[in-house]
């Protein structure tokens, strides 16, 4: 009888535990004991420790030791991976529970790790895991063929998957098709630097996929799209690579950068027929261009990033202004650069009011007056605004200087951050 309430106490000590730690908890414990976490329900797995973050001349430097000036060498680091790996291993070997609904596993692992990641996957797949999420970032420079290879091979269970997220992991096209082909259940395919990516496709009339992200893989040069339930695409890369979209009738959110090279011009003529059905649009404004928009007939959120806007207010307000219907406005300022005037070119015609435009957020806010007259423009369009947040340096904004901006719209709300 002691022994079970033993059992019990160390139970319900063990089920406020997240699984993955666990099996750490309960190792020097006897046997009877460390089953008694594998007996938990268990909805996922979640494996992140804490990475180093700063590698110079083949050592790593570790966070906790930046003070110190202590250094990580690139064999320690391997020992820490191969303790990693032995932990993964305990945790899904042991676990005997019939279904996993989420695997996640980050932490510095490559192409030498290939036979124990096979592994995880198929026991998740074959568990009828529905999210995947594998993170293999690298301190040192990594050649493409030393990534961690995605498989092209069929798991049991594959069907099951809804959510695939690959992040610094080698995708090939193939590969990718592959996962489009047998996992019929898929709404969400995210993949970030994956350097075997050259022509992906993303086709067929069955696909259930919805959600489709392709970021910061520079080896593309092609991008082709057919889902007919594709609701939104997000596309990040350093330069610009034709993209088409040949059906995608759900399509209403888009989020669209690259930082060498991009031109609204160039993104209007990729998408001119999708543009007029967008509900929610995110760029980011780096170069210059002002091209004749199509009518934004159903946005309703707008987010711009740009590194200043003095040379872009013409861009700006030809964008809200083609927004008949836009609801949100948000303007992030990242970097900023000397202002130059130019704000007067955005008075030299009539600003056409919006009826429907009721929140602006304006974040890395200065106080220049570049930033405070293009405020006054939104004031003086919104003319049923009821929200303003602006996030910045408002050391350099007046209490009084807020307040008279917020002249023209009384009623609203202001929120300084």
């Amino acid at each position: 009888r002691i022994s079970e309430l033993a059992d019990d106490v160390l139970l319900g000590i063990v089920s406020f535990l997240p699984p993955e730690e666990a099996v750490l908890k309960t190792s020097f414990l006897s046997h009877r004991w460390k089953q008694l976490w594998e007996s938990l329900p268990v909805s996922g797995f979640n494996f992140r420790v804490p990475l180093p973050v700063c590698c110079r001349g083949g050592h790593v430097k570790n966070l906790k030791d930046l003070r110190d000036g202590k250094y990580m060498t690139v064999e320690d680091m391997k020992r820490e991976c191969s303790k990693f790996v032995e932990w993964v291993n305990n945790v899904m070997i042991s676990h005997q529970g019939s279904t996993i609904d989420e695997l996640r596993v980050r932490f510095y692992l490559d192409k030498d790790s290939q036979r124990y990641i096979d592994k995880w996957i198929e026991i998740a797949m074959r568990k009828q895991v529905k999210k995947l999420e594998l993170d293999f970032p690298s301190l040192l420079h990594r050649p493409s063929n030393a990534y961690y290879p995605f498989p092209k091979e069929c798991f049991p269970g594959i069907e099951f998957l809804t959510s695939l997220c690959l992040v610094n992991v080698g995708v090939s096209d193939e590969a990718m098709e592959f996962v489009l082909s047998n996992c019929p259940m898929l709404e969400t395919l995210h993949l970030k630097n994956s350097p075997l990516l050259i022509h992906p496709k993303v086709s067929g009339s069955s696909l259930r996929l919805k959600h489709l992200n392709i970021s910061h893989s520079e080896s593309i040069q092609t991008i082709e799209i057919s889902a007919p339930n594709l609701v939104s695409f997000e596309y990040h890369k350093l330069r610009k690579v034709p993209f088409h979209i040949w059906y995608a009738p759900k399509l209403s959110e888009l989020d669209y950068s690259n930082w060498l090279d991009f031109n609204i011009a160039y993104l209007v003529s990729q998408l001119y027929n999708y543009l007029p059905q967008l509900v929610t649009l995110r760029l980011s404004l780096f170069l210059m261009d002002l091209p004749r928009f199509p009518k934004f007939t159903s946005l309703r959120n707008l987010t711009c990033i740009t590194a200043s806007i003095d040379n872009r207010l013409l861009l700006l307000k030809s964008l809200i202004e083609a927004s008949p219907l836009l609801h949100k406005f948000k303007l992030l300022i990242k970097d900023h650069k000397e202002f130059k005037s130019g704000i007067e070119e955005v008075g030299k015609e009539e600003a056409q009011p919006n009826k429907y435009l009721k929140e602006v957020e304006i974040v890395g806010f200065l106080g220049q007056s570049v930033e405070v007259e293009f405020v006054t423009y939104l004031l003086k369009i919104a003319i049923k605004l009821e929200k303003i947040v602006i996030h910045g340096k408002l050391e350099r904004m007046t209490q009084n200087l807020a307040h008279q901006l917020m002249k023209n719209r009384p009623g609203a709300e202001l929120v300084l951050l």
